[in-house]
């Protein structure tokens, strides 16, 4: 019996992993398609000649850029 227990346990904790693991892939390919979008903000806008809108949008870009880049290094 404690060994079903114990095989039970193990064989969560390693879907446990898997699915942290997954979730963090996700994280990562959000922030970087959010960069994407506010990119793509930014180039409308320098287009339009909206140089503030730009400017925000560039930052945004940015933000997500290096969330994206902190989530990587931190798995």
């Amino acid at each position: 019996v404690y060994w079903l227990r114990a095989k039970v346990l193990q064989d969560w904790w390693k879907e446990e992993i898997e699915l942290v693991q997954l979730e963090m892939n996700w994280t990562c390919n959000f922030f970087l398609w959010k960069a994407g979008q506010w990119g793509d903000q930014m180039q409308e806008s320098l287009v339009k000649d909206l140089l503030g809108h730009a400017c925000y949008s560039r930052r945004q870009s940015h933000m997500y850029s290096l969330l994206a880049q902190d989530a990587q290094a931190a798995f």
